[in-house]
């Protein structure tokens, strides 16, 4: 496992605290990992691990730019909760995924869906939990869709592990228009403010 791999659950759990000032960062090493995943397979690039690496930035950072106009009223932070259900839940997905020894038979290797590195499994199931756990249990609208990208950067790096080229393609496409409706969802729904229409009203 590389640096950037193990990284990336501690910067998903600083989603708790920093909400979209994280996502930008760890789209950047979402997409890093997905190169030296396949980097290590000493295969060139295919398309759809491209599509999967500008994927995942364009949700990670297109989101953030876009709202960084907006800003919303404080709330109570309950970072606790949010805190023991994402280890709950990384200790459940952990328990219940197979050893790598398990997938190494050639039959089991011939399989579509057959992840390329067991131990990534881990590391995106880590990232999508702990995201949607920001998005089940976090306060404030920003917090939550930070929840959602970051979720969204774990599907993608599932995608990228998959022999199957053809899920890469689906999920990214999904994730793409999920992230682009979350982010008119959040700004239709009048959720935020602008931050000029709020220094005009303290003036």
């Amino acid at each position: 496992m590389t640096l950037a791999l193990a990284l990336l659950p501690l910067l998903a759990l600083l989603t708790l605290l920093a909400g979209l000032a994280v996502t930008p960062l760890l789209g950047l090493l979402t997409a890093a990992s997905m190169i030296l995943l396949r980097h290590s397979l000493e295969q060139s690039l295919p398309p759809v691990i491209l599509f999967t690496m500008v994927t995942a930035l364009m949700v990670s950072i297109g989101p953030v730019w876009w709202l960084r106009r907006y800003t919303e009223e404080a709330t109570p932070a309950h970072l606790g909760k949010v805190l023991l259900f994402a280890l709950v839940l990384l200790v459940a997905a952990n328990l219940s995924l197979p050893s790598g020894d398990m997938l190494q038979p050639p039959a089991i290797l011939a399989l579509p869906f057959v992840p390329v590195n067991a131990a990534v499994v881990s590391v995106a199931l880590a990232v999508t939990f702990i995201g949607l756990a920001v998005l089940s249990l976090r306060d404030g609208v920003r917090f939550q869709f930070a929840g959602l990208l970051t979720a969204c950067d774990g599907l993608l790096l599932t995608a990228a592990n998959i022999r199957t080229p053809y899920a890469g393609w689906l999920i990214g496409a999904c994730v793409l228009m999920l992230a682009g409706a979350g982010t008119w969802l959040v700004q239709r729904l009048s959720l935020l403010r602008p931050k000029a229409t709020e220094s005009s009203e303290a003036a």
